[in-house]
């Protein structure tokens, strides 16, 4: 199951923001020249804000972007995953943090 549908499943904040750790640190493994930007590598995460912020300035980053195809391609799919998670957020502070599915 990609990380973005694994997001879109569950039903608590927390369990989103351990989703995105998991994923920022998958990324942070795998890129040993540090060739990604900051906002796919750093942790902790710092709540909804850091979230919005880290999406936006990803978004600008892929469009002003003359990188790699490769590093394009991650950007790319940190933008979908950021977004899905943030939507998710959304979603779950406009019902009050849905309880766990039983």
């Amino acid at each position: 199951m990609p990380i973005r549908d694994a997001i879109q499943e569950v039903n608590t904040e927390h369990e989103i923001f351990f989703l995105l750790t998991a994923y920022i640190e998958a990324l942070s493994f795998c890129d040993k020249l540090n060739l990604l930007p900051w906002q796919m590598r750093e942790l902790p995460l710092a709540g909804v804000a850091d979230v919005k912020a880290r999406f936006d300035s990803l978004q600008l980053r892929g469009i002003a972007s003359d990188a790699e195809n490769g590093t394009r391609r991650v950007i790319e799919e940190a933008l979908t995953v950021f977004s899905t998670a943030l939507r998710r957020l959304a979603f779950l502070e406009a019902d009050g943090d849905l309880p766990y599915a039983a």
